[in-house]
């Protein structure tokens, strides 16, 4: 199955479908038939997000993209060498502007079922490790996961989007080590007044 086919799947229905074993490779130019889906799925995905949403880096966002895809197929297939989970996840780096984050977002939002199965398995697993490398260098997709240790660095360029939008996830699954700074704190602490606030109205309705 093509990448092209895997993401348009997993966009569309939410599924992983594979038939057999991927035999593509990572290049260092997309392919036209992937970047075509992944601006489409972008131009959607954008929608959700407040403000006026960062350009698509599409070098990122296929690079998220096979990442993904060879992180559900190491979670689907324990016959492989540890050396190839290694080299296929694996992304030096950290996403520190708002095109960085968003377009690898689009993506690396999907990995949390991945690495949240694969820890329940065995959280020493080297896949569990490796993504964990990655996320915490793409804090806005990591803080979906339950990950121990803390970011590598938490820069979201000043968009307000995307403070908003890590507010948010980080509010649902609160992580001390992964609490922001500056207008991003201001942020959380909005959220968690608004669902302080959301609480205290269902504890009304149901009493």
């Amino acid at each position: 199955m093509s990448l092209a086919r895997f993401l348009g799947i997993l966009f569309t229905r939410g599924e992983v479908v594979f038939r057999k074993k991927p035999l593509f490779e990572r290049v260092d130019q997309p392919y036209p038939e992937v970047v075509r889906v992944l601006e489409h799925e972008y131009q959607r995905y954008t929608l959700d997000l407040p403000g006026k949403p960062p350009a698509l880096n599409a070098d990122v966002a296929y690079r998220a993209a096979v990442l993904l895809h060879d992180a559900c197929w190491f979670l689907l297939s324990r016959e492989e060498e540890d050396d190839d989970v290694l080299r296929r996840i694996q992304w030096e780096g950290t996403a520190n502007t708002p095109a960085q984050h968003y377009s690898a977002d689009l993506c690396l939002r999907f990995t949390e079922r991945v690495h949240r199965r694969a820890k329940a398995l065995n959280p020493e697993d080297v896949l569990v490790k490796s993504l964990e490398g990655v996320l915490r260098r793409r804090p806005l997709s990591g803080v979906l996961c339950n990950i121990d240790e803390p970011p590598h660095a938490l820069e979201f360029g000043d968009h307000e989007g995307l403070m908003l939008l890590y507010a948010e996830r980080l509010a649902v699954s609160p992580k001390p080590g992964w609490m922001p700074e500056g207008r991003a704190r201001e942020y959380l602490e909005l959220v968690q007044t608004q669902r302080r606030g959301q609480e205290r109205t269902r504890e009304r309705a149901s009493a």
